[in-house]
């Protein structure tokens, strides 16, 4: 979320949720309670940004679910 503008939404002390915009990501959603574990889900036509408890977990997770769309660089 680094260098991101808030074009509508919650830039609040618990949470960072709404509609965002950066150079990498061009607009995205953001539902983030922990900026530093976030992950970026990336769909054809829309990307969100979200921060599970536990991200490496969650990525296996998704990879487990659906492993031939799962872009495996994780950041």
């Amino acid at each position: 979320m680094r260098g991101s503008i808030r074009t509508s939404g919650n830039g609040g002390a618990f949470s960072f949720t709404g509609f965002y915009h950066n150079k990498r990501l061009r607009s995205y959603r953001a539902y983030v309670t922990a900026p530093r574990r976030t992950v970026v889900l990336r769909y054809a036509d829309r990307r969100m940004v979200l921060s599970p408890g536990a991200p490496e977990d969650f990525v296996s997770d998704l990879a487990l679910a659906r492993p031939q769309t799962l872009d495996s660089s994780f950041r």
